[in-house]
């Protein structure tokens, strides 16, 4: 099964992702939660805590002057190097993180 979450800012996005995530894990599903938002929250509030949150590496390289993704991974080694095992299993990836206000 694959969904994603979307509407209008404020409205609850990330914290129903979170929890979504949380109880589809607990139930026995593989996870994999994906936070594409330009202000990333989503591995905070399903519980990784803030410190490692901001620590994740982005999927989206920004830091060059060109945006690159990375290529030539197998999904389990895209997991590996991006994913970061919150809790209950849900494994978390962040798409990109805004250099600053206005870039992303």
């Amino acid at each position: 099964m694959r969904f994603g979450i979307a509407g209008k800012g404020g409205v609850g996005k990330t914290t129903i992702s979170a929890v979504v995530a949380r109880s589809l894990a607990r139930r026995g599903h593989t996870v994999i939660a994906i936070d594409c938002d330009s202000d990333p929250n989503l591995a905070a509030n399903a519980g990784a805590g803030q410190e490692a949150a901001d620590a994740m590496r982005p999927i989206l390289d920004q830091s060059g002057p060109r945006r690159s993704v990375p290529v030539g991974l197998t999904p389990s080694q895209m997991l590996a190097t991006y994913g970061l095992r919150g809790p209950d299993g849900v494994t978390l990836l962040l798409a990109a993180r805004s250099e600053k206000a206005g870039s992303g």
